[in-house]
């Protein structure tokens, strides 16, 4: 993966802090900026990393695991996200990129609040087997989360991660994925209010252009904001 030597103040704090060895981190802002992405490519995830998306449907069987038909005709456990990451790669522990962690319902976020205890607090027991787990040493967690006021999240869960980063500027690795032009105004849009515009629709903006004029790309991705955000392009590719 490409990668950039220069990080803009928020991506900077997330950098520092799992360089010092932080492992719960809770990325907040606006969507469409990278939270994801860094998560699951910023600092040590040689144990891997392993995406969690919350939503008020999701079970404790996306988080520790569940028994499913197999191939026999009868089930095995096949373990949920959380469990493949503390297990990481048998030696060193993954990390757990949970995103939108305020979509989880409750039952699922105190089965989480579980598993993202401290190192030395967390346990897991099978239900077949009695094994206990507990995390590998090098397990992490980055929650993410489009929650502008961490106010509105729970208590218990927030002290659980107190190193909290609000994002409002898009990571600049992802921002490489979109053409030269369209990076500084991708920049600008991102925390614009109500004027905010996503590194996802910039992206789907970059592709439709590859096969349709400026105008229809711009209309389908932008609708009445086209011909703002096609003059703010042509502005940029001046300077």
């Amino acid at each position: 993966m490409t990668t950039t030597t220069t990080l803009p103040k928020c991506w900077q704090k997330l950098d520092n802090a799992l360089r010092s060895g932080i492992n719960r981190v809770v990325l907040y802002g606006v969507p469409g900026s990278g939270k994801t992405f860094a998560g699951l490519t910023m600092g040590d995830t040689r144990g891997g990393a392993y995406r969690l998306i919350c939503t008020e449907d999701m079970t404790n069987a996306d988080v520790s695991g569940s028994f499913m038909p197999d191939s026999k005709g009868g089930f095995s456990w096949v373990s949920g996200s959380v469990l493949k990451a503390w297990n990481g790669n048998g030696s060193i522990g993954g990390r757990v990129v949970a995103d939108e962690i305020d979509k989880a319902s409750g039952d699922v976020l105190a089965t989480l609040l579980a598993f993202f205890d401290s190192q030395e607090s967390a346990s897991w027991e099978h239900p077949e087997s009695g094994n206990v787990f507990t995390p590998r040493d090098g397990f992490s967690v980055v929650m993410t989360t489009n929650c502008e006021d961490m106010a509105e999240m729970p208590t218990a869960l927030i002290d659980r991660f107190p190193v909290r980063i609000r994002i409002n500027e898009p990571h600049p690795n992802a921002l490489l994925r979109l053409s030269t032009d369209l990076r500084s105004l991708a920049v600008r849009l991102c925390d614009a209010g109500k004027q905010r515009v996503s590194l996802r629709a910039f992206y789907d903006f970059d592709k439709l252009r590859s096969t349709l004029t400026l105008e229809e790309s711009a209309e389908i991705i932008f609708g009445e904001r086209a011909g703002s955000i096609l003059d703010a392009i042509r502005v940029d590719s001046l300077s």
